[in-house]
């Protein structure tokens, strides 16, 4: 039995830090407590525990769960009634006035013409089923209607966004991902049994939504980037799951993790908010862990049936992923084009772009995706360290002020060039440090107050030619030794710290730049008042947004310079001419 009415709140002056002096405030819902309000559920719990308690006191044979103002009850047609007539006599003194026309008793089909008479004069609507806080109670038949219902309204959700990611992929990825598999995910964790039901919506996804996701409608044939997408981002995934394989699990995991509110509920055990934190807590890191195994198995079988460099292109995707899980939004920075994320799509899963031209612009060479991040003509691949160094610059001067922050700092700032520029503790065969070398960024009191931090950027393709028999991350680690080698010591002379900021094409991030972004993190989090964990990820997610724009540049760029283009230029440079140019 489901009971809905108005409600008005009587609340204790306290709450809000007014003195208890004796005096009580009233906050009518028409003033703030309304649905949605944060407030709301505190207002209510104040208000309606006493009520409660009441009528469990003078009814005790009736289950009785409240979700805020939605009052439920659970008994014989006798004692419902009891139930009700009671809360009609005690509630308006409280502020609950309960409305006879708005509720729904829920009956066996077998007992609706008994229940339809002893409740004609409340007024009751009797059904053998209806829909309950997001769930389903009653006839099994009427539930496999209504989820029919919501599954075919789901399905043709699906394949509108299908449409949506044909120009606007990001924005579609994260309508599904954040917003509507969240709902049938609910439905699953409250209903039982209904893998099933949800086979249209797979179809959907299957066929309509991921390929036109990956801008590649010959992926309707190939099932493996939809083993891949059911995977989690941090499993190099997409985080799509197949909805017809986790109902169950969902189920279970949501009783598990209420098994004492569920307990409560039954009588069987007195409810304690501490243990059911505790239940839920650890429920959720066995779920979890469950998971976690079960989905690194899953990526195990498919990289064993893969080349190798197609294997190890998206076993990496389990550190380069950040990307995929923020909002696109322009206020933050995170948004890209559709080409911008379909060719970062593609290349996650060793998939090259479709629509790369046959030669580079460039050096005429056959053009494929590693001459692409290779190729230095044009300049493509400065403008790709140089946005990512911008990007830290950026981040940069949200947390220092913009003083504490230079350009191209010399190593070795005013050196003499007399002296002989040699180390005893250099060895023999490494040659001497130019006297010009720069870092790219200088910031003040980074890692300690009154001392300079100097931050050198490296991009490196892990999968080039020279690198595709070496472990990716052993790579980059090996860039950040030669850097360290090269400046570490004539930066501790100047007591200054450096650096090394090296990365992959793809967002593979080494062990000193990792340390540095954590690093800018805790600085931005202090500054801003934020929680450590919130700043971290929108970190992470900015160099990752600008590790993908900086890629794309090098695949879709233009290396044609202006020499070559085909105009006539002056034949003069000093200026002279002009004496000759008449208006």
């Amino acid at each position: 039995m489901a009971f809905r009415c108005p409600v008005y709140i009587q609340l204790l002056p306290a709450l809000f830090g007014a003195p208890v002096n004796g005096t009580s405030l009233f906050l009518y819902s028409k003033e703030g407590v309304t649905q949605g309000d944060p407030l709301s559920m505190v207002a209510y719990n104040i208000l309606l525990l006493p009520l409660i308690q009441k009528l469990k006191d003078e009814i005790p044979d009736v289950k009785q769960p409240w979700y805020a103002d939605d009052a439920g009850a659970g008994g014989s047609f006798a004692g419902i009634r009891r139930y009700f007539e009671k809360l009609q006599e005690v509630g308006p003194g409280r502020g609950y006035f309960p409305e006879p026309s708005k509720s729904i008793l829920i009956v066996q089909q077998h007992n609706k013409a008994a229940a339809e008479i002893a409740f004609q004069d409340l007024g009751f609507t009797v059904v053998t089923g209806a829909r309950y806080l997001g769930g389903f109670l009653g006839d099994p038949a009427d539930q496999l209607s209504w989820v029919n219902d919501k599954t075919r309204s789901w399905t043709a959700a699906i394949q509108e966004l299908a449409l949506v990611a044909e120009r606007y992929p990001q924005a579609a990825y994260a309508g599904l991902q954040k917003s509507l598999q969240q709902e049938w995910q609910f439905l699953q964790r409250v209903t039982n049994g209904l893998g099933p039901e949800f086979d249209g919506m797979e179809q959907a996804l299957q066929r309509d939504f991921l390929p036109a996701l990956f801008g590649d409608f010959a992926l309707v044939a190939d099932d493996l980037p939809r083993r891949l997408a059911c995977l989690p981002v941090k499993k190099a995934g997409l985080a799509i799951p197949n909805p017809t394989t986790t109902a169950g699990d969902n189920w279970t995991a949501s009783t598990v993790m209420c098994g004492h509110l569920i307990a409560a509920i039954r009588g069987t055990v007195e409810f304690r908010s501490a243990d059911h934190s505790a239940v839920m807590a650890a429920g959720k890191v066995k779920t979890q862990e469950r998971k976690l195994s079960e989905s690194t198995a899953t990526l195990e079988t498919i990289l064993s049936n893969l080349p190798d460099g197609r294997s190890r292109t998206i076993r990496r995707g389990e550190q380069t992923g950040a990307w995929l899980s923020v909002l696109p939004s322009t206020v933050n920075g995170t948004e890209l084009s559709a080409q911008e994320f379909r060719d970062a799509l593609l290349m996650r899963y060793g998939i090259a772009p479709p629509d790369l031209p046959a030669c580079c612009d460039g050096c005429e060479a056959h053009f494929t995706l590693q001459h692409a991040l290779g190729c230095k003509k044009g300049g493509l691949v400065i403008f790709r360290h140089n946005e990512i160094r911008d990007e830290l610059v950026h981040l940069a001067g949200k947390a220092l002020s913009p003083s504490a922050i230079r350009d191209e700092p010399l190593i070795r700032p005013c050196r003499n060039a007399d002296k002989e520029n040699t180390c005893p503790t250099r060895p023999t065969s490494e040659k001497p440090a130019s006297e010009d070398d720069r870092g790219d960024i200088l910031l003040r009191s980074f890692w300690a107050r009154g001392t300079d931090c100097i931050v050198d950027v490296r991009v490196t393709d892990t999968d080039a030619k020279s690198y595709r028999h070496r472990d990716p991350a052993k790579v980059i680690a090996t860039q950040e030794r030669e850097k360290k080698r090269k400046y570490l010591e004539p930066c501790l002379e100047q007591r200054r710290h450096f650096t090394p900021f090296v990365c992959s094409t793809d967002g593979l991030l080494g062990r000193e730049a990792s340390t540095f972004a954590k690093r800018l993190a805790a600085k931005l989090a202090n500054k801003w008042q934020k929680p450590y964990s919130q700043v971290c990820g929108y970190v992470q997610a900015r160099l990752s947004i600008a590790i993908v724009r900086a890629t794309h540049l090098c695949l879709r760029g233009s290396r044609i310079p202006t020499s070559k283009i085909s105009i006539r230029w002056p034949l003069w440079e000093d200026g002279a001419g002009l004496a000759l140019f008449k208006c």
